[in-house]
């Protein structure tokens, strides 16, 4: 597979807010995350929700970007969802280990109610969630960011169509790949 991104090797600017970053090195894939301006990647691990420079990112990853690029200002509503989750919410190992085992990922009516409460928090800068994993989190981010009307647009371009309190970081790459709105752009290789 081809490196896209290599630390030291490309300038940092080869990779833009909102690429999604899927691990590959371990069970095929484990964890994800989100880069967010200046190089940062927000993530959800057991050590806590963490800004991490991306230089510093452990392992391979397939890296996705949305089509055509978006925005500045879509890229920013992306970035301030992640950083609110960052700033609210703790590691949610019970949903990473058994919400997202046992139920479905499909969109539904529990997605939408919990959508709704977390656009209310996001209104009301009242701290978006208060659990949540890797996978949980970069959908978030691409969900929250499309409040339109006050409700959020499931229909723009970039909805992520998955229920990310039950998806794993594998059903989530099986999505973008699948996606036309998605690009892959290659591995991410850790220096």
């Amino acid at each position: 597979m081809a490196s896209y991104y290599q630390p030291g090797k490309k300038p940092r600017a080869t990779l833009k807010p909102g690429d999604i970053f899927i691990n590959t090195s371990t069970f095929q894939p484990a964890h994800c995350g989100i880069v967010i301006a200046m190089g940062g990647v927000i993530h959800a691990t057991n050590k806590g929700i963490r800004e991490d420079d991306i230089e510093t990112w452990g392992s391979e990853a397939e890296i996705f970007r949305p089509k055509p690029e978006m925005s500045k200002a879509e890229a920013d509503a992306v970035c301030k969802v992640a950083t609110e989750i960052k700033n609210s919410a703790t590691y949610g190992l019970n949903r990473a280990m058994f919400q997202s085992t046992f139920a479905s990922g499909s969109v539904g009516a529990g997605l939408r109610t919990r959508l709704a409460k977390y656009r209310e928090r996001l209104k009301n800068d009242q701290g978006l969630v208060k659990h949540v994993y890797c996978s949980e989190l970069t959908i978030l981010c691409y969900q929250l960011a499309w409040i339109e009307n006050d409700a959020v647009n499931e229909n723009h371009r970039l909805f992520i169509g998955l229920d990310g309190k039950h998806t794993w970081p594998s059903t989530l790459r099986r999505y973008l790949k699948g996606n036309m709105n998605w690009s892959f752009l290659g591995q991410y290789t850790p220096a």
